[in-house]
């Protein structure tokens, strides 16, 4: 009678009722190229930051820091994304282990780009890596996605 949070699996009105075929979903199919999209920054972004060095003009005693905090974004971007793209090649195939994993990398990738352009040693591509990866997020978990490896 009163609306929950909580709602019977029976409900018609909470279940996807659309049939979605063999052929995988268009938002699966858009958060694989969003997955796509942010792996292939993230390499550009980890080599980038791999072949540059210290700031001109800045204090020598935040060097050493500075520097490894650098490489830790840099290795944490390349890696990650390698993991990204492994993930994401499942999606097609509709593989049920595919998604939590990606999930986990993705949460990885925006903690240590939201990390590295907090402390700037990381410029706007960390930033758009976040949102590139927040909307791959949220088109990966769509109902019509759900119900294709579901099927699976």
């Amino acid at each position: 009678m009163f609306p929950t949070v909580v709602g019977d699996s029976d409900d018609p009105n909470r279940r996807y009722t659309a049939h979605t075929g063999d052929t995988w979903p268009p938002a699966l199919r858009t958060s694989y190229w969003l997955v796509m999209g942010a792996a292939l920054l993230m390499l550009v972004t980890g080599m980038m930051l791999l072949s540059a060095g210290f700031p001109e003009g800045a204090d020598e005693q935040f060097r050493g820091p500075f520097m490894r905090n650098m490489r830790v974004t840099a290795f944490g971007n390349l890696v990650l994304a390698l993991c990204l793209a492994v993930a994401a090649s499942q999606f097609p195939n509709g593989t049920k282990g595919a998604r939590p994993w990606a999930s986990a990398f993705i949460a990885g990738a925006v903690f240590v780009n939201i990390v590295a352009f907090i402390i700037q040693v990381a410029s706007w591509a960390s930033f758009a890596i976040v949102v590139l990866l927040t909307f791959a997020l949220f088109f990966m978990f769509r109902p019509a996605s759900n119900q294709f490896v579901e099927r699976a």
